[in-house]
């Protein structure tokens, strides 16, 4: 955990890292990027993952497989303020095609967790397709050491680390703090303790989380995005319908192509540059290989 002495120490490490030059340039390696275009956004998943080399590319025989929406507000699908219910329910259908053996479905809210889980209606579809979805309770976390500069020991949601695979399904959103919440972000929900006492360095503990969780697939749902408002939402008129699915092993990536649908150059959030910076993925278009399909 975070004490007084790890807070000052944190403090000159913002700073040192907001005066440092910054090298921009990504790996020399392309990160792969696919994005398929469906007003069905269950046909979108598939074949975004498809067009990635498919399920089987990601999930065998036997696997444990945990999936993370965001999941974390009292809102119904249409305000995009969590994951696409249609999109989650998708990706567990097929994980169980792929021979997982199970497949975990969970978040730790910010809102009421038993109303969060009614209202986004990914329990109800999830769990139709054989999904274990949990409210977590104190049992299921477990201290661990994020290894970061900012972050050392944290309270984990212990299924994100057991899993032999992780996919991360974040919503693509606007967000008042760090601009954007998209994949890397979407981490914050796999952690318990005082999450609001990350604020003080938010960034740097965005990127360390992304790093120590490191999915084995992310899956951006941007077939309604959060324009303003967010992370919360509430406004349908700052909702746009994109019918959009991202999909990439790059986690970086991924939240750079989303970033651009919500109208936010990348190299001007502050996590996806440290993320760059620290070789976690690629953030500039140029660095990588962008299939976009309408279906």
């Amino acid at each position: 955990m975070i004490n007084r002495r790890n807070l000052i120490k944190a403090s000159a490490f913002t700073i040192t890292m907001l005066n440092s030059p910054i090298d921009l340039s990504a790996s020399a390696n392309k990160s792969y990027v696919y994005v398929s275009e469906s007003s069905n956004h269950r046909k979108a998943t598939r074949s975004a993952i498809e067009m990635a080399g498919g399920i089987d590319r990601f999930i065998t025989k036997g696997d444990i497989v945990a999936v993370k929406p965001n999941m974390a507000w009292a809102r119904e699908p249409e305000f995009a303020a969590n994951t696409n219910h249609e999109v989650v329910a998708e990706i567990v259908n097929l994980c169980f095609k792929a021979g997982a053996k199970e497949v975990f479905v969970t978040d730790n809210a910010c809102d009421n967790p038993r109303n969060v889980f009614n209202l986004s209606k990914i329990p109800l579809l999830a769990q139709k397709e054989n999904a274990n979805v949990f409210i977590p309770q104190s049992r299921h976390y477990k201290n661990m050491n994020i290894a970061g500069k900012f972050i050392t020991d944290w309270p984990v949601l212990e299924i994100f680390k057991t899993a032999n695979k992780v996919i991360n399904v974040p919503v693509a959103k606007n967000h008042s703090s760090s601009k954007v919440t998209i994949g890397m972000k979407n981490w914050m929900g796999a952690i318990g303790g005082n999450r609001g006492f990350l604020h003080q360095n938010l960034h740097q503990a965005i990127f360390e989380l992304a790093n120590f969780f490191r999915p084995t697939l992310t899956v951006v749902d941007c077939t309604r995005v959060m324009l303003s408002g967010g992370p919360t939402g509430g406004d349908l008129n700052a909702v746009k319908q994109l019918n959009r699915i991202v999909v990439s092993i790059d986690p970086v990536a991924a939240d750079a192509v989303s970033a651009g649908y919500l109208g936010f150059d990348p190299t001007d959030v502050q996590y996806m540059v440290i993320a760059s910076k620290n070789g976690l993925g690629n953030i500039f278009t140029t660095n990588m290989n962008i299939r976009h399909e309408k279906i």
